[in-house]
């Protein structure tokens, strides 16, 4: 049989808060979009579910409670009960002879009594004697028989009554095993609750602990390897510098012999035109020296175009290996900036934990403090029960504007009444507050009754640290009441309630106590207003009017507006687009 408390880790006599609580934490550990594909997480949260529905009826509950405890009975054996019957049937066995016993005697001593009455009343007469002696046997058959009616009828009286006793005491030690038994029972459930829940939070914080390491290592892992790429990239830009000016040199040398080509083809022309001048017979050679030198002018154009390519060419590689360069480091640091992200995440929850666990552990000792400082409260009460303080009805190490308060109360509770008896009381707190007023006669007072002026201080810093500490319990108390609020709300959105995802959105809208986040709030408004929510429709439409948390869209404002007006909102029913 399932244990249902043991799956919710609680108490039996756990409240209903408490059997939601627990549900709801376990419902968000063990849900299947947060463990994809995890069978085992896959079977609690059906187990979860399974409890919660059962205890959270009080029907079921109490039918469960019920079966609980009776497979929690322990029922005797075979060989137990057959023991039992034969120690009652002996007992009976014995119960029965002994009465039979006794009736014998009685109807002997009977029998006895009536031989010596006949022995007595005359032997003469045989007949008579003779007829008596026939009525004596037959009183003494029928006293014998009576005897041992009367004897195996009391006996059975005897026996049944003994047995009623030792079934009565039988069934009180019954009921004091099994009251044993399910105490030890629910000993061992809240000692295997707690070692389940210190289990459990141990082995978050080292998970915790082991998921920042990680995170931690592929953080200098991609520090390292972004150092990496860098001296490559660098190595590949000195690379690129060398090759540059290697070209450069080639491309200044190769125009440097162009131009001395060019030098000489001037000088050439030079020499021909002298030539043309001096040998005019040379024109036909001289006009085809001429159109050689014009085919090797457009050769030599033709090679300079062909290295102007390449050197583009070249350099637009270089351009695309540098962008390509740039690009993986630019996802590498995105990629950093992600992880960096997400540790910084885990880490303000992993703080957040933290400081959830050192609230729960104040609010613990603070709730101790409390039951210690009521103790406390009362000791002092007592203390100052039988002294002038007690009169006043204040404590020995009250400060001034207290007793003058609580004087002034008292006079005027008791000056109301005319009786003797409140004349007396006025007079009785007259007197004590003539004492406790005064500093001088208050402080030799106090050393009367064993009260030093030190103690007085270090009580007043008691109280004092009592109200600091109280302060921020009760902060402390409001912050966790609030989170509660958040995480209930925050469940029944993401479970389908309109109205709680509405709530939502308009907390991170309007930042109570939260911090603001717009467009988180239009998503819980599109949320809740899937289900045609009103107010939602119409938060929604003030959004997209504003261009709040989505792009500007006046149309589509009003629309929203239009229909949450249709489905009763009072504040779009009001709404003046003007």
């Amino acid at each position: 049989m399932k244990n249902y408390y043991q799956i919710l880790g609680i108490n039996q006599s756990a409240t209903e808060d408490d059997i939601k609580r627990s549900y709801r934490v376990l419902a968000k550990r063990y849900h299947p979009d947060i463990n994809p594909g995890d069978k085992s997480a896959a079977d609690k949260f059906a187990d979860v579910n399974e409890a919660h529905a059962v205890l959270s009826d009080p029907q079921k509950r109490a039918q469960y409670d019920a079966e609980l405890r009776e497979a929690m009975t322990p029922r005797p054996s075979q060989e137990e009960i057959l023991a039992r019957q034969r120690a009652q049937a002996q007992a009976a066995a014995q119960a029965q002879a002994q009465a039979q016993a006794a009736a014998r005697a009685q109807a002997m001593a009977r029998a006895q009594a009536m031989a010596r009455a006949q022995a007595m009343g005359g032997r003469a007469q045989t007949v008579l004697d003779m007829q008596m002696q026939a009525q004596i046997n037959a009183m003494y058959e029928k006293a014998y028989n009576e005897g041992k009616l009367a004897g195996m009828e009391e006996s059975r009286h005897v026996n049944d009554r003994r047995i009623a006793q030792l079934d009565k005491e039988l069934s009180s030690l019954r009921n004091i095993n099994t009251d044993l038994k399910l105490e030890n029972s629910k000993l061992k459930a809240a000692n295997y609750e707690l070692k389940a829940q210190m289990s459990e939070i141990e082995n978050d914080r080292s998970e915790l602990e082991q998921e920042l390491f990680s995170r931690d290592q592929e953080l200098t892992n991609a520090r390292a390897k972004q150092v990496a790429i860098e001296e490559k990239f660098r190595e590949q830009q000195d690379g690129e510098r060398r090759s540059r000016r290697m070209a450069d040199n080639n491309l200044m040398a190769e125009m440097k012999e162009l131009r001395g080509k060019y030098t000489e083809a001037q000088d050439r022309i030079r020499e021909l035109e002298n030539e043309k001048k001096t040998w005019e017979n040379a024109k036909l050679d001289w006009e085809n020296t001429k159109l050689d030198w014009e085919n090797e002018k457009q050769e030599l154009e033709n090679e300079k175009k062909k290295f102007e390519l390449n050197y583009n060419a070249q350099l637009q590689l270089q351009h695309d290996k540098r962008k390509a360069l740039q690009d993986e480091i630019d996802a590498l640091n995105n990629k950093m900036q992600e992880m960096t992200s997400e540790l910084e995440s885990l880490r303000a929850e992993n703080e957040q934990w933290q400081q959830y666990v050192k609230s729960e552990e104040f609010l613990s000792d603070t709730e101790q403090r409390i039951h210690e400082w009521d103790l406390k409260q009362k000791a002092d009460k007592k203390l100052a029960r039988n002294t002038l303080y007690g009169t006043l009805g204040v404590l020995i190490w009250a400060e001034k504007e207290e007793i003058d308060a609580s004087y002034a109360k008292l006079i005027k509770r008791y000056s109301a009444k005319k009786d003797d008896a409140s004349a007396d009381r006025i007079a009785q707190i007259e007197l004590a507050y003539a004492t406790l007023s005064d500093k001088t006669k208050r402080k030799k007072y106090n050393e009367s009754i064993g009260i030093t002026e030190e103690r007085i201080a270090e009580e007043r810093r008691a109280i004092a640290d009592n109200e600091s500490i109280m302060e921020e319990y009760r902060e402390q108390l409001a912050k966790k009441e609030f989170w509660q609020h958040y995480d209930e709300l925050t469940y029944s959105a993401e479970t389908g309630d309109a109205d709680a995802a509405n709530k939502l959105g308009e907390m991170f809208y309007y930042g109570d106590e939260i911090e603001q986040d717009i467009e988180l709030a239009v998503y819980w408004f599109k949320e809740a207003a899937k289900q045609k929510h009103p107010d939602a429709m119409y938060n929604l439409g003030i959004c997209f009017l504003k261009g709040e948390g989505v792009e500007r869209n006046e149309a589509t404002g009003l629309g929203f507006i239009r229909q949450a007006a249709k489905h009763g909102s009072v504040a779009a029913q009001h709404y003046n687009d003007d």
